[in-house]
């Protein structure tokens, strides 16, 4: 009997799809006779630690792609992390090539959205590109292959990554591995949640209203969005940015050092320094001025998240930093209607776009009902109403840079509730644009400013509710300033290590 692809992906046929897996460790056998414990050491390895490890010969890439793979075997029936399955490409890949670069034959998982990996799907979460092949390579792909990273597969996002939670239909639901009855966060929910269940150490993301930082805060690992234009791919009106999630902070910063560059002819990123970011992530930063903004947007925040991020405010003080009460004063009414005419807006060109160039209508199971709500939604705005808000958008980065004349850090919650349930914040029938984002603006209403002022922005896995799921806290620097919050990043990694943690779902010895 056939067995159909979302069985495949949500674990019915995973054993089929991963058949390789007997394969990979018969190579691995072969490759090496070493007595190096593999599972056991991963549980602690960051991607750093594992690039070392097959540099030294401690560790061949197709044992490690092999450990990755098992691991993979022993979550995705349960989280659904897998989006599109390309162990096959990683095998061949292998077999005949030594991968080069700082990463040199680190596993690695891009996200199934915003990429191009040449002769494969990106999907980006819809029935409507289910069957789209790439031809060519990204350019931040072509730069994480440079880095030496072994790309076997693609995340689990939802369509378009317009919804702030890993739900949907043609992929199906990405689940928590610190509860499965949460939402991993979007729409990086699959590389996130693959992260925390110590599948890999690190895997792409993109962010472009929150989609780094809120599965990072939901799933208990580290996500920084870039500086705008730092790395190469900005999309969506300048708000969306590629990067990693990742167990450590040198990780992050080592894998930006590799990406950032200005990719010729973007609109974004010209003049940005290439720091060294994985020096400054080593070092700890003089002492800062941080604004604790508990304040704006107006929202009821859980007692828990306010806990932690005070208590967050007190471990700053102990390490010499000054921390006071503020905020920039930005109108957020304003700021959700701008973003929400840039991304409709955005969104209904394209999809108008896709169906002009392919000579026939987008039918209605192609796309999901909150993307056909999306894109009736978009076509009411008008070009001056699209241009308006472009001016507006930048008007609110002028405003920010004021105020971080003032301030260095902004500290915040990355969102006003820890992990909500799944099914809590998604398109329900009747939504229109205001509902739909209002629901989920209810818990992630801080995220996006950032996005917009393209300011740098990280959530970093300091806390954890009552009930044992990750709480993050938001750190935002002025644009440019990805050195210094990765150098307060490591600072507090120091202090306050994260990655012993385990969640309940978890791939590796213990």
């Amino acid at each position: 009997m056939a067995i159909s692809r979302r069985e495949i992906l949500q674990g019915a046929g995973l054993a089929s799809v991963l058949a390789l897996v007997p394969t990979l460790r018969a190579m691995q056998a072969s490759a090496s006779q070493a007595t190096f414990d593999l599972n056991a050491a991963w549980d602690n390895a960051d991607a750093t630690t594992l690039a070392q490890w097959i540099a030294r010969g401690d560790v061949t890439p197709v044992e490690a792609l092999a450990e990755t793979v098992a691991r993979l075997e022993k979550v995705n029936p349960v989280l659904n992390v897998l989006a599109q399955n390309h162990i096959a490409m990683a095998q061949t890949f292998l077999e005949s090539s030594t991968p080069a670069g700082t990463f040199g034959g680190v596993p690695f998982l891009l996200k199934d959205l915003g990429v191009s990996l040449a002769g494969t799907v990106t999907s980006a979460g819809s029935a409507l590109q289910a069957n789209e092949v790439a031809s060519t390579d990204s350019e931040i792909v072509r730069r994480f292959k440079a880095a030496g990273l072994v790309v076997f597969g693609k995340t689990n996002t939802p369509e378009f990554g317009l919804a702030l939670t890993t739900e949907g239909a043609h992929l199906g639901d990405c689940l928590n591995p610190w509860d499965i009855r949460h939402s991993t966060g979007g729409s990086s929910g699959g590389s996130a949640a693959a992260v925390a269940a110590g599948v890999l150490p690190m895997a792409h993301a993109t962010d472009g209203g929150g989609s780094i930082r809120v599965p990072a805060n939901h799933c208990g690992v580290f996500g920084l969005k870039p500086t705008r234009g730092l790395t190469p791919g900005t999309q969506g009106a300048g708000m969306s940015v590629g990067h990693v999630v990742c167990r450590s902070v040198r990780d992050s910063a080592l894998m930006l050092e590799l990406l950032a560059g200005y990719q010729s002819g973007a609109p974004y990123g010209a003049g940005l320094g290439k720091d060294s970011f994985l020096l400054q992530s080593q070092q700890d930063p003089r002492p800062l001025r941080v604004a604790l903004n508990l304040t704006e947007p107006d929202v009821e925040i859980d007692t828990e998240v306010v806990r932690c991020i005070r208590e967050t405010a007190a471990l700053l003080e102990t390490l010499g930093h000054t921390v006071e009460e503020a905020a920039p004063g930005i109108d957020y009414d304003l700021l959700n209607q701008v973003q929400n005419t840039l991304i409709a807006s955005d969104m209904t060109a394209w999809l108008d776009y896709v169906q002009q160039a392919r000579g026939r209508a987008i039918s209605s199971e192609e796309l999901e009902p909150m993307t056909h709500m999306i894109w009736r939604e978009g076509a009411k705005f008008s070009g001056a109403e699209v241009a308006g808000s472009l001016q507006l958008m930048h008007r609110f980065g002028f405003q920010m840079a004021a105020f971080h004349r003032r301030y260095d850090v902004i500290l915040q919650p990355v969102t006003a509730t820890p992990a909500p349930l799944l099914g809590a914040i998604t398109y329900r029938d009747g939504d229109d644009l205001l509902t739909y984002t209002r629901r989920f603006k209810a818990v992630s209403a801080f995220t996006h400013l950032y996005n917009m002022t393209g300011q740098p922005s990280m959530s970093v896995p300091l806390g954890e509710s009552s009930r044992g799921l990750p709480i993050g806290s938001m750190f935002s620097a002025a644009v440019g300033q990805d050195g210094l919050l990765l150098s307060l990043a490591g600072q507090l990694e120091r202090a306050k290590p994260w990655r012993s943690r385990r969640p309940a779902v978890y791939a590796g010895s213990v």
